[in-house]
């Protein structure tokens, strides 16, 4: 199989040496890593090229003349992927050295697998261990384990937002791409939770129950757990409209057709006549 990695970066000269370095150093290597970066202003670009310099035929670089933010960003770099299996990657964590063989193994004994995420182990700037882990977290306990065995209700969860999956360990087939773009969602929606929905929707959602990155918490994230208290309350503040609009992702899931049609009449539209125009659709 081919192996791509999708890594997204944005003013992360201060760690990026060190994922670099730990995707190079995998036990099985990968074949390709797309780079885009998001118009950084820092060091980014020239740490890159000159890895870049050292491998043109495993890295590609890609900038964009505008700031796209952090969904659009890694919607970009999933498209320009040519690998049967990708994996995305963040510009702040480091890669344990078994991480791309694991999910290999993974994927060649579950044929169902879509899309197969993982635990992380926390550590700070300087990387000292923080002794919890990223399901800690997200309290992914063995009780909601056992409901995300059942995809249908792992699906659910994901609808709702409660999301589990940390984009940094993902992996993913090639074949959720047909299904995927293009990423719009609301506001306290992540990419993660985007593939990991369509992903259970076709009951192809699987987790390892081991941790193969380290994942870094810093002050300049712009995803992640370091977060998540700033989600919330954008959550709440739009809960009405988020009410609304999971209706349209389940929607957008289950009928492929409708991805592209929603987001737009929506804006145009909004709510009630897009609702009276599905409905009217599918005789509902």
């Amino acid at each position: 199989m081919k192996l791509s990695v999708a890594l997204c970066t944005y003013n992360g000269s201060r760690f990026l040496e060190k994922q670099l370095n730990s995707i190079l150093e995998q036990t099985i290597a990968v074949d390709e890593i797309i780079i885009c970066d998001d118009n950084s202003s820092d060091e980014t670009i020239k740490i890159i090229n000159s890895y870049k310099n050292n491998y043109p035929e495993l890295i590609s670089l890609f900038q964009n003349s505008q700031n796209l933010g952090t969904i659009k960003n890694f919607e970009r770099a999933i498209s320009l992927t040519t690998g049967d299996l990708i994996f995305l990657s963040d510009q702040d964590d480091i890669w344990y050295p078994k991480k791309v063989e694991i999910n290999c193994q993974f994927f060649e004994k579950n044929q169902n697998c879509i899309l197969v995420f993982s635990n992380g182990d926390l550590i700070d700037d300087n990387e000292r261990f923080i002794n919890e882990t990223l399901w800690d977290k997200w309290k992914f306990d063995d009780q909601t384990k056992s409901i995300w065995n059942n995809n249908t209700l792992a699906f659910n969860s994901l609808i709702k937002g409660d999301n589990k999956i940390t984009g940094a360990t993902v992996c993913f087939k090639k074949s959720l791409k047909n299904t995927i773009f293009p990423i719009e969602l609301p506001l306290g929606y992540w990419h993660d939770s985007w593939l990991g929905t369509n992903a259970a929707a076709q009951q192809g959602l699987f987790f390892i129950e081991k941790s193969l990155i380290k994942y870094r918490l810093h002050i300049d994230q712009q995803v992640g757990i370091s977060n998540v208290g700033l989600e919330k309350i954008i959550l709440n503040a739009n809960k009405k409209f988020i009410d609304k609009q999971k209706y349209f992702l389940k929607l957008r899931i289950m009928y492929p057709h409708l991805k592209k049609y929603i987001p737009y009449q929506m804006k145009k539209n909004g709510f009630k006549i897009v609702l009276l125009k599905v409905k009217r659709y599918f005789n509902l």
